[in-house]
């Protein structure tokens, strides 16, 4: 049974043994995070690669999820996920693996005048 950190108070250390292969993955994912850049696009920029996961980080807004693109060149781009582009990741099916191609338009106003990233997607 696992304790949360947050209830913990002034026990001595827990006996644990560590799974050698865990550890591995936990520092496959250390470096990994350690390598992540955030995508910056500017209009007319595409970003192609394979999506690879996502991770939930502190942005601008409070805390949000990005999209991991892996690229050609090996490297992991992080992309905000905003709720229109989460919704056109499912309605094209992407998962884990699947190729995807995000290309930036520039930032257009709404009939209402609120600001938007204007993006083509192609899931593949």
């Amino acid at each position: 049974m696992t304790q949360a950190l947050s209830t913990l108070d002034n026990t001595l250390p827990a006996e644990v043994t560590i799974d050698p292969d865990r550890l591995d993955r936990l520092r496959k994912k250390a470096e990994l995070t350690r390598t992540i850049t955030v995508w910056k696009p500017e209009p007319g920029d595409t970003l192609e690669g394979a999506i690879v996961g996502s991770r939930k980080e502190s942005g601008p807004f409070g805390p949000q999820h990005q999209a991991l693109i892996q690229t050609p060149d090996g490297s992991v781009v992080a992309v905000w996920l905003t709720a229109w582009l989460l919704e056109r990741l499912r309605a094209e099916d992407a998962e884990i693996g699947s190729l995807v191609a995000l290309t930036f338009h520039g930032q257009e106003t709404t009939k209402t005048g609120k600001r938007y990233n204007r993006m083509t997607v192609v899931v593949a």
